[in-house]
């Protein structure tokens, strides 16, 4: 490429009304995509629904204004199969029409990422995505104060999510108002799961955060703290792991900068096999892990419906029984299939279970190629470049892909926008990148040296 096509990275005016105003619709868009529950909680799922046609149609008005081209080449191929595949399953489906809009759904929150992508850089993602969850961690660390201190009660939502007037079970609750009595709490989100995934992703952002310096260090140690607080007290065990593997990502990606290749393929191997040992290890004794961890060795009934969406996989293994993203009530096969004591269950609790269930065979393997060649990209972004910057996206990505293997977040709202954002921004060129340091990241990283970072990674607020 000639150096004058090349690409000019672009130095926002962060004071001007067109960077303003984009940036508050990121954040109202985030925040319905992150706690889309607390939406539906609070006005329903008709307030749920007029929330996000507005910030839809804001997003692709500000999307086609901006004239995209660039961005959309960055798209890739395998992206394009897999939603190719996923509509082929709508179309041979039994609930078609149903799929279909499923399947738009998916589209449309797809191109919030494509938006993100082309709108902001990395440094102003990481800063949406870091101040949104920082407030639904505040606000969920609030509302259970309120509920187990003030209310002294549970607390249903105010649009039900069940029938009758006496909820089938406490987990129908909004809070259960569990913060002082040792059991787990859900937040604002009313998922006690839901809320340690996002707390696990702000705890990866706010780290981050830290070391380039992006907001107030006061300010990011504090919600390093109230994420842990949420990790701890939502106790999911899924999440515990996605952690363990996220920390073994740094320390690899970190020590790997700067190495020759056989050194960094090394470290690798030895990666690696620890993980794979400490696979076998769980597996070999996982009643004694998961009792460590206060779960059922079926850890609370997901062996039980990996083996019910086995059993009905095989009747359409191909094509699938289409495209749904999250089981909907009152479809076939998923309706009645998992009710576990007294609450239905709308997810594989694996997403790699759920795309071959929903969408066959050929979109598993389009998935699965997304993720390793979308992982690859990221782990070399993260790893060649010198600021501790990049190191976000590829371990927020390996947190969701563990966490996925127990639940299904990464083909819905939150999960399917990090998928897909990380998928397309990471094929954008080197030289829109910040620009390259004098020393590897770890050495800022591990000593006073950190400060010496600032100059070159501009302060955002």
């Amino acid at each position: 490429m000639e150096p004058i096509t090349q690409p000019i990275r672009v130095v926002y005016d962060t004071r001007s009304w067109a960077y303003r105003s984009k940036t508050w619709i990121a954040y109202f868009a985030a925040f319905g995509v992150v706690s889309g529950d607390t939406i539906r909680y609070l006005v329903g799922w008709v307030g749920f629904g007029v929330w996000t046609l507005v910030f839809s149609i804001a997003v692709w008005v500000m999307l086609i204004r901006s004239k995209p081209g660039s961005t959309l080449k960055l798209i890739p191929w395998y992206l394009y199969v897999l939603f190719g595949f996923m509509l082929l399953s709508s179309a041979l489906s039994n609930y078609s029409l149903i799929s279909f809009g499923a399947w738009m759904v998916s589209v449309i929150t797809a191109s919030f990422s494509l938006w993100l992508a082309h709108a902001f850089d990395w440094r102003h993602i990481l800063r949406v995505f870091a101040n949104t969850i920082r407030f639904v961690l505040g606000a969920s660390l609030l509302f259970e104060f309120v509920a187990a201190a003030i209310v002294r009660a549970p607390i249903l939502p105010v649009f039900k999510n069940f029938t009758g007037d006496i909820p089938p079970s406490r987990a129908f609750y909004w809070t259960q108002g569990n913060l002082f009595n040792g059991e787990r709490i859900q937040g604002i989100m009313g998922n006690a799961n839901l809320l340690a995934y996002v707390a696990m992703v702000g705890l990866i952002l706010f780290a981050v955060e830290f070391a380039i310096v992006g907001t107030s260090r006061v300010l990011s140690v504090w919600s390093m703290v109230a994420s842990a607080i949420c990790i701890a007290l939502a106790k999911s065990a899924g999440i515990s792991f996605a952690i363990a593997a996220v920390v073994v990502a740094a320390i690899v990606s970190i020590a790997a900068e700067g190495k020759d290749h056989s050194t960094r393929h090394r470290y690798y191997r030895v990666a690696w096999s620890v993980a794979g040992v400490i696979g076998f290890f769980v597996l070999s004794f996982r009643a004694e892990v998961f009792a460590l961890v206060g779960k059922s060795p079926d850890m609370t009934g997901r062996t039980m419906i990996w083996r019910k969406v086995l059993g009905l996989i095989p009747e359409r293994p191909l094509q699938g029984f289409g495209w749904l993203s999250y089981w909907l009530p009152g479809i076939k096969p998923y309706e009645g299939l998992v009710v576990i004591n007294h609450v239905p269950y709308y997810q594989a609790h694996n997403a790699f279970l759920d795309m071959w269930l929903q969408s066959g065979i050929f979109a598993l393997i389009a998935f699965i190629t997304v993720i390793v060649i979308t992982f690859i990209k990221l782990w070399q972004l993260a790893v060649r470049h010198t600021s501790a910057l990049y190191l976000w996206p590829i371990l927020v990505f390996m947190g969701i892909i563990v966490q996925n293997f127990t639940e299904s977040r990464m083909l819905l709202e939150f999960g399917w926008v990090l998928f897909m954002l990380f998928a397309i921004k990471v094929n954008e060129p080197n030289e829109l990148l910040e620009p390259l340091g004098t020393s590897p990241k770890r050495v800022r990283l591990l000593g006073r040296g950190l400060r010496r970072n600032q100059p070159q990674q501009q302060k955002d607020r």
